[in-house]
């Protein structure tokens, strides 16, 4: 018998091999965005929850119905340590789909933390433990657990299309995504960034970024070249 649409449960997906996470420890969403042409960062809507901004690895995705967390419960028992849970919860701001329960049998599978295009609840464990939650809102109102929904199909969250296994990165300015097939080209040039931003800053450090920086270079001959007036 074929599966009803929007009720299917895929148990298993790839991962990317864990090297080649863990080399993504303690880079800025930002710089990652900037190397994925600016176009896989989630919305701004999207924002960390409590003390934990730090946020790093595969993501398990669950597209459940609005103001339900029936599906996402199921998923907590499926995911690996390490793993990022991706909600698509229709970004609803009226009723929570997580709370302190989900975040603390999250704790103890080893999930890495959870990116909700929702609301959640239960703020006050967020702010006293470090589990990374990014959610939309947060509000006091809790789910309901209706019998449909999806684990491990793509979904839509923060305005990007997540996959299983996409890799999910973020931190106190949001949430980056690379896909999965991009990780290991992702990560050489978002290392080529780092090492421009260095010679920024020692540029600024010898005062010499109003003469040296390329940045102004590039300003000053576009001004040039188009013809802006100056005014002194």
């Amino acid at each position: 018998m074929p599966a009803n649409p929007g009720m299917r449960i895929r148990k298993t997906f790839q991962r990317p091999p864990a090297e080649s996470v863990s080399r993504f420890e303690g880079i800025p969403a930002a710089n990652v965005g900037d190397v994925t042409a600016r176009l896989l960062t989630m919305s701004a809507r999207i924002r960390p929850m409590g003390r934990a901004k730090r946020l790093l690895g595969p993501a398990l995705t669950v597209h459940s119905a609005p103001a339900d967390n029936f599906i996402f419960h199921k998923a907590l028992s499926l995911a690996r340590p390490g793993d990022v849970i991706v909600v698509n919860a229709s970004g609803d701001e009226n009723y929570s789909v997580c709370g302190d329960v989900m975040f603390r049998y999250a704790m103890s599978r080893g999930i890495a933390g959870f990116v909700v295009d929702g609301s959640v609840r239960d703020l006050d464990f967020l702010m006293t433990h470090d589990f990374p939650v990014y959610a939309v809102g947060a509000t006091p109102r809790g789910p309901y657990k209706i019998p449909v929904g999806e684990i491990n199909m793509p979904v839509a969250c923060g305005g990007q299309v997540v996959a299983p296994g996409d890799l999910i990165i973020g931190d106190q300015d949001g949430v980056t995504v690379v896909r999965q097939e991009d990780i290991d080209v992702a990560y050489q040039k978002v290392m080529e960034v780092q090492h421009k931003e260095a010679l920024m800053g020692q540029l600024i450090e010898r005062g010499d970024w109003e003469t040296s920086s390329p940045i102004l270079t590039e300003i000053d001959a576009a001004i040039e070249r188009l013809g802006f007036e100056i005014i002194e």
